[in-house]
């Protein structure tokens, strides 16, 4: 079993993790989220299908790399804006094997930590 130490009662998975960064489009998504972004704008920038980006956007948060933020437009009405909250991760094996992944840069100063890792048999 796997596990992300985020304090979430549904923990995400390494292998959650690596599957969504092994896949080009969400690899795309991630380096265009420099900036909080809706989805129209992510669908323009990144010339992909809305369906594609939600569903990216959705595994992105449920793992926690991205955050949704609900925001009113000039007009009141409510838009959903996607940030990434990870700056650089890292894989590395340990001792007994197993693999853990760090992400860095989730806090405001760009120090917070997130870890990914397997839990023994």
């Amino acid at each position: 079993m796997s596990r992300v130490d985020t304090g979430d009662e549904e923990p995400a998975s390494i292998e959650r993790l690596l599957n969504a960064l092994s896949a080009e489009t969400t690899r795309e998504i991630l380096t265009t989220l420099s900036e909080p972004m809706t989805v129209a704008e992510l669908v323009a920038e990144c010339d992909i299908s809305s369906s594609t980006v939600y569903r990216r956007l959705n595994l992105l948060s449920d793992i926690g790399v991205v955050e949704e933020q609900i925001v009113v437009n000039g007009d009141g009405e409510q838009c959903s804006r996607y940030e990434r909250n990870v700056e650089r991760f890292s894989v590395s094996v340990g001792e007994d094997g197993q693999l853990t992944a760090r992400g860095v840069g989730l806090g405001g100063d760009g120090t917070e930590e997130r870890t990914w890792n397997e839990e023994g048999p």
